[in-house]
């Protein structure tokens, strides 16, 4: 049996302490994450299809995916920012729930029990993609641990989900093969099903401000807005790059099947090609790793948007040649790959714990105007990714302007550094002085910041 000995000294007990806390952390969280991520994948290749195979035109499709995105922007961002008053734990067990009615409503070829079931997705998505997250974030934060723990943890919990992604393909793929296009949807309640009682188990519950006003949440966040210029801008980043991610995650089954030259298959094996996307996804979460520790953020993820860009051009420029299509995409992934760890650490230099899911939420307003200003049109595949080019090129000018104001914090002595969120009108901030060798994420550190949102009148 191992033991551990703990020695005299107490600050050799403390980072011992420190060390399996982060252990437990990271068990407790990845395990939940990956059936989560399991879940969610299983249903990734054959979404469209299974829609497609009810006679259902491209555009009641994409109308399908806006309902599911409108429901994200609306009903999601009240049911997600309520987190931060009523436990984000519970946020994410609900989400599990929501998507759970979404894949069992696939089931059934009727019109408005899928436009149910995409009101369903869109309330699990916003739940999905910002709680789990704020979660992981308050635990990592209410534990003291360090920025590099951080990082190291949102690379395995990328890897593990992308890893996933890769199995999840496979058995999508042979599942429908054998058991038609609903098969996937209903292992992934399964999934599910396991997930929450897991999240139940070995989860507790953490808030924001569980003592404001849900009211108030809205507010305070909104004041961060309107006082901080780099919340705005991380905001816009965000915006730009993930409306383009989710224009990929509707198109990209009709972009291959509508490529007639160099094509590879005829008829087209999804569930495969959806590992395959996410294998590449896996290898940008391991590139992350490397990144991450030569350089800062705001740097290397610049050069990511850019490659970014030239895959989409690729993809827009020769729509018809399915070869290049696919490499276009594989890049592509690559630097979601990336992108999705990254503009993690991002927010977490930016966005205070107390509001983060609530911000993260308003995030998704101009997501889905860039979203739906594209899609409802019905453009041309080509005006369509050539569109999310102009997107990538806002977010890279964004995240640049972003840098420059980082780059003249960073001019200060490291002995000088205070917390830089502003001190807004109506709210009230704490800072506290802190030295050169205390846990520091770029110059900010949110576990020393102390915001009480103003009652509003």
């Amino acid at each position: 049996m191992n033991r551990i000995a703990y020695s005299t000294d107490p600050f050799i007990n403390i980072l011992s302490s420190k060390s399996l806390t982060f252990k437990q952390l990271q068990a407790d969280y990845l395990l939940v994450y990956t059936l989560a991520a399991v879940g969610n994948n299983l249903q990734g290749p054959y979404r469209y299809a299974i829609l497609h195979s009810y006679n259902l035109q491209r555009s009641t499709i994409e109308g399908l995916y806006l309902c599911a995105h409108l429901s994200t922007l609306c009903l999601g961002t009240v049911i997600s920012s309520l987190s931060d008053v009523s436990g984000r734990r519970l946020a994410c067990i609900l989400s599990s729930v929501f998507y759970t009615i979404h894949c069992l409503s696939l089931n059934f070829n009727i019109l408005s029990v899928l436009v149910l079931g995409s009101i369903f997705r869109g309330m699990a998505h916003s739940l999905y993609n910002t709680n789990f997250e704020s979660w992981l974030l308050q635990e990592h934060h209410d534990n003291d641990l360090d920025t590099d723990s951080l990082k190291h943890l949102l690379r395995n919990a990328f890897v593990c989900a992308t890893s996933s992604a890769v199995a999840a393909g496979i058995v999508a793929q042979l599942s429908a093969k054998f058991l038609g296009y609903a098969a996937p949807f209903d292992l992934a309640v399964g999934v599910y099903l396991m997930m929450i009682a897991l999240t139940m188990w070995r989860w507790k519950e953490n808030y924001g401000d569980r003592g404001a006003r849900v009211i108030s949440s809205f507010v305070s966040a909104f004041d961060v807005l309107r006082t901080d210029a780099r919340v705005v801008l991380v905001g816009l980043v965000t915006s730009f790059f993930e409306a383009t991610i989710y224009i990929f995650s509707i198109e990209w089954t009709p972009s291959i099947q509508n490529a007639k030259v160099w094509t590879i298959s005829d008829s087209l094996p999804l569930g495969f090609m959806f590992s395959a996307f996410m294998t590449f996804n896996m290898m940008g979460a391991f590139t992350f790793k490397a990144l991450s520790k030569r350089y800062n953020v705001h740097t290397y993820l610049l050069a990511i948007i850019m490659v970014a860009m030239i895959a989409v051009a690729i993809v827009a420029m020769f729509s018809n040649i399915q070869s290049l299509v696919i490499f276009g995409i594989f890049l592509f992934e690559y630097c979601v790959g990336i992108y999705e760890p990254s503009i993690s650490l991002l927010r977490n230099q930016y966005l205070p714990d107390s509001v983060r899911s609530t911000l993260m939420n308003y995030f998704r307003v101009p997501r889905f105007i860039f979203m739906f200003s594209i899609i409802i049109w019905h453009f041309p595949l080509s005006v369509i990714f050539t569109l999310c080019v102009l997107m990538l090129l806002l977010a890279g000018v964004s995240l640049l302007i972003l840098r420059n104001m980082k780059q003249r914090e960073e001019n200060q002595r490291e002995s000088e550094r205070m917390v830089l969120l502003p001190i807004a009108p109506s709210m009230n901030v704490k800072t506290t002085l802190l030295p050169a060798s205390n846990r520091m994420t770029n110059g900010i550190n949110y576990k020393h910041i102390s915001i009480q949102g103003a009652n509003p009148e």
